[in-house]
């Protein structure tokens, strides 16, 4: 019976198998088998979240937990904590996720299973990056990849390489991540690890994203989603399809990275995966701001805050703030647009975020130029520090653009001339043409000012050619 729910399990009859396992731990119940009804158990748990269903998998996890625990099996009570590791995650509890991770390191070095021990350290070490706790992540990742690489676990080695260009991808060094995930692409090939691939083009296209080289992003995004697709993996095409979302968003094709965040939206729901849902939640928000969409956009942040705040994920919930801010600057409430700027930018300072705190100081500045409050911008203008890096120069152009708009206000036009031009050039080398338009926008403006009104003409015409697409 337990080997019927094996083959059924392998040919993806999730609900046959786990009928037949329920069988079978019936009938190592009545043989006094208890080891094996605490095996089968384990594995009903890992097909209920695989469906899911998160509480019955919990159920039948503690089912098998009892049982090792009354056979004092360490093994085995490791791979429960795993699990429930697991599913923690799922749920978005990244704190009580660690707790259980940090259990299963202690049992399986107990039994001194060095292979699983790693894994569970690697489990830790993700719930650590979550955390912004990048030295502790990094030290585990290491740990974990010397074991794999003393053991020649393979596989274990390149999920350790994606672990650690994670870490330093969220602490932007680019190089070091790029070097690190082309590696886990390479490595994982002649593996024909298709998973480890796809988790490292998918790593590779948040790169040149960030790096302004949306072409190659849009490219590593798509080789991604089409592994994630062939191999039915729901979170990676998930998290492939809110990237590409993203991506498009920025290209200016706001219907399609609608529909592209949508159906990401829907796999993460299915799949129960909250901070996931919590992210491409502000996403919606962003392009349905960008579309017109405004009070349905208030909404979509609002409910990205609020799960946000819940899974204590302050840069989520920084993103909804400002995006919120942003609602409101287009609505001409400028004081509750400020309100939320601050809030963000008190966060971002939280994180160390330097180019979200710089935003959130280049966004005041804008408010108080609309405000007629010219040495309030200047202030927020000079204080904005921003790195000179590629993900820097995303922020750069904007601070370019306002630098244009305050010189604009305050007669400067030749020098406000000369930012929106630059402003442009800058959104445009990032393929960023909300923005390119803006700066157009901006210079039309500062030659009707100045008199010249063929060329304001023509830039406005060509501005308003740039909004429309």
């Amino acid at each position: 019976r337990s080997m019927l729910a094996d083959v059924q399990r392998e040919n993806n009859l999730v609900e046959q198998a786990i009928t037949s396992y329920q069988r079978a731990m019936q009938l190592y119940r009545e043989a006094g088998r208890p080891l094996n009804e605490a095996n089968t158990a384990l594995a009903i748990g890992h097909l209920e979240r695989q469906q899911a269903h998160l509480d019955r998998a919990q159920d039948a996890y503690h089912n098998a937990q009892q049982l090792y625990m009354a056979q004092d099996n360490v093994q085995g009570l490791g791979n429960v904590a795993l699990a429930l590791g697991h599913i923690e995650l799922q749920r978005g509890n990244t704190a009580r996720a660690a707790d259980y991770y940090q259990q299963a390191i202690a049992y399986f070095e107990r039994a001194h299973e060095t292979i699983n021990e790693a894994d569970a350290r690697r489990g830790l070490a993700d719930m650590q990056r979550l955390a912004r706790q990048f030295d502790e992540a990094e030290a585990n990742y290491q740990l974990a990849l010397k074991v794999y690489q003393a053991n020649r676990d393979l596989f274990g080695i390149v999920d350790t390489l994606l672990g650690l260009g994670r870490v330093y991808l969220d602490q932007r060094r680019l190089d070091e991540s790029t070097n690190l995930f082309s590696e886990a692409v390479k490595e994982a090939r002649p593996l024909e690890y298709d998973l480890g691939e796809a988790d490292g083009n998918l790593g590779l296209a948040e790169l040149a994203q960030l790096r302004g080289r949306v072409d190659q992003a849009l490219i590593s995004a798509q080789t991604a989603l089409q592994k994630y697709t062939d191999k039915r993996n729901a979170l990676g095409t998930a998290n492939a399809n809110r990237l590409l979302g993203e991506i498009n968003m920025r290209r200016g094709q706001l219907s399609y990275a609608n529909s592209t965040m949508e159906r990401a939206l829907r796999t993460y729901q299915s799949i129960a995966y909250s901070i996931g849902q919590a992210e491409t939640i502000v996403g919606l928000g962003e392009i349905q701001r960008r579309r017109g969409l405004l009070s349905t956009a208030v909404q979509s942040y609002d409910e990205a805050q609020t799960m946000a705040k819940r899974l204590q994920n302050e840069l989520v919930e920084s993103r909804a703030l400002l995006g919120i801010g942003e609602v409101y600057r287009q609505q001409g409430r400028t004081v509750q647009a400020g309100v939320y700027y601050r809030e963000a930018q008190a966060h971002m300072e939280q994180l160390d975020e330097a180019e979200g705190v710089a935003e959130a100081q280049v966004r005041l500045a804008r408010l108080a130029v609309f405000a007629g409050r010219l040495d309030e911008a200047d202030s927020y203008l000079a204080t904005a520090d921003i790195a000179r890096s590629p993900v820097g120069a995303q922020v750069a152009s904007l601070k370019l653009l306002v630098q244009g708009q305050l010189l604009l206000t305050q007669g400067n036009f030749a020098q406000a001339e000369a930012r929106f031009s630059d402003a442009h050039n800058q959104a445009e080398g990032q393929q960023e043409p909300l923005l390119a338009a803006e700066a157009l926008l901006g210079l039309g403006s500062t030659r009707l000012s100045r008199g010249d009104l063929d060329a304001a003409s023509t830039t406005f015409m060509e501005a308003s050619r740039q909004f429309q697409l």
